[in-house]
């Protein structure tokens, strides 16, 4: 189960800073102007409660394999998102491209008629009103509108040169995308919030299947603003992961690691699939069920989802409309409570902590989640965090990751792209792959430091976003070794 794909169509529109249409303000910004006429429109088509989600959205995607750029393209997408409540909580989703007034007619119908047959929602609280206060603003990158996809062809090319002059002939691989989007939501008690995002997002894969065993390199990046994802930076990041000497043999064992930044990235982004949610804690299967309140994890490693933070992709507003707000999720290594909505939220006689996904699929079974998980950064370099491991093995990224069993955090996976054996506070080789089968839960409670260096990791449109920094723990369970 990947925490890493978004489903809903994706693109965007264009401006200098989006920010929301707080209740009782001027009016709404003119990137979020349309996205309320339409919105409006279709509500006056509902009979009784309802709201609903404009998505405008504009993104270049560049995708590269086998050392070549096979699948640029540029994309804009408006399309909407209605939920319609009939008497007795009964809710209905649909969901439309087409914004003509057919259109609007046949989605208001379609999600009426859904709500009909559906089952009730137990303690179906009615949809919120505002809560008033203003719509934060977040930063918004410009450059991010440009579908230059010449240009960044030019910049994977560039890339493509670095790898291939660090490491000789190799076979690269990843993807780019840039892009804004517009989210507006509206309901019929009167709310009617949204923002304007940028985001950049990128992954290279240097890989070197010639020699025996093959070897690889990974590097990977997100950011709300294009200049600070750049491709030449993480080709060289690439390079440096990519093993210069044949891998060795490592025994299967408990070891301490130092896991860098996008194997932290499977390890919170796991956690969230596995029971951060309210919905995870209703059905019984989260951690949170025993774990809240408890000390699960070092109070090295604190831990907070936090829409505003300038190192990833910031969000106003959630998907009910509710603006944003941070909270704790690990605070002196003690669980605080799970992300709820209006819906899970009056059924724990709970505030909604402004986490609700939209209803529609795929996110609409999952209920309501942080999406932007945020790490504090510690106060150690690169090379002071080898220094702190002494002994045990460096893993750039986990890969192949799955679920075994959501209330205890344990998972399984494989090293990729970069493992390494360090000795005395040194790295010292290279190190075929390992299978683990792992607490995340224990391995964060093993947490000794904590980079100081924070960066975002996200999916390929940013629908989530993590930020995130190098963590050395005192114990990791590795089950198998491979031959490669």
């Amino acid at each position: 189960m990947s925490p890493r794909s978004s489903a809903r169509p994706t693109a965007s529109r264009a401006g200098t800073a989006s920010v929301g249409a707080p209740k009782g303000g001027t009016g709404p910004r003119p990137e979020l102007r349309r996205g309320f006429e339409v919105l409006d429109q279709l509500l006056s088509l509902v009979k009784g409660q309802a709201d609903a989600r404009f998505y405008e959205d504009r993104w270049v995607t560049l995708r590269c394999a086998n050392s070549r750029l096979y699948q640029p393209h540029a994309e804009s997408v408006a399309s909407l998102s209605l939920r319609v409540a009939v008497e007795g909580g009964q809710l209905g989703v649909a969901t439309t491209t087409d914004l003509t007034s057919q259109g609007l007619k046949r989605v208001a119908e379609e999600a009426t008629s859904l709500a009909r047959v559906a089952p009730p929602v137990r303690g179906f609280p009615g949809f919120p009103s505002d809560p008033g206060g203003p719509t934060a603003e977040v930063p918004f990158a410009p450059r991010a509108e440009r579908e230059d996809l010449e240009g960044l062809g030019d910049q994977l090319a560039g890339a493509f040169a670095i790898i291939e002059e660090g490491l000789g002939p190799s076979r690269i691989s990843g993807v780019y995308n840039q892009g804004t989007s517009v989210v507006a939501v509206a309901n019929t008690s009167g709310l009617r919030r949204g923002y304007r995002r940028s985001a950049a997002q990128a992954s290279l894969l240097a890989e070197q299947p010639q020699k025996d065993p093959p070897v690889s390199g990974w590097s990977e990046g997100t950011h709300w603003d294009p200049e600070k994802v750049d491709l030449l930076s993480l080709a060289k990041e690439a390079v440096a992961a990519t093993p210069r000497t044949a891998p060795r043999p490592a025994k299967p064992g408990k070891y301490r690691v130092l896991l860098m930044g996008p194997a932290v990235s499977e390890l919170t982004g796991h956690l969230t699939w596995l029971g951060l949610g309210a919905n995870a804690v209703e059905e019984g299967w989260s951690f949170l069920v025993k774990g809240q309140g408890k000390r699960l994890v070092a109070p090295a490693f604190e831990l907070s989802d936090d829409p505003f933070s300038p190192h990833g992709v910031p969000a106003a507003v959630d998907y009910e409309g509710l603006p944003h707000r941070s909270r704790p999720i690990f605070r002196q290594g003690k669980a605080e409570g799970p992300a709820h909505d209006s819906i899970t939220g009056a059924r724990a006689e709970r505030e909604s902590t402004r986490n609700a996904l939209p209803p529609e699929a795929p996110y609409g079974e999952l209920g309501p989640l942080p999406l932007h998980l945020t790490m504090r950064a510690g106060d150690r370099s690169r090379d002071e965090l080898v220094k702190d491991l002494k002994q045990g093995i460096l893993v750039t990224r986990f890969w192949y990751v799955r679920s075994v069993h959501p209330g205890k955090t344990i998972i399984t996976g494989m090293t990729r792209d970069g493992t390494y054996w360090v000795d005395k506070g040194e790295v010292q080789h290279p190190i075929r792959n390992l299978r683990f089968t792992e607490s995340i839960l224990r391995t964060l409670a093993g947490v000794e430091s904590v980079g100081e260096r924070l960066r975002g990791y996200g999916d390929e449109r940013a629908f989530s976003a993590h930020v995130l920094a190098p963590i050395v723990s005192r114990s990791f369970t590795f089950t198998s070794a491979t031959t490669f």
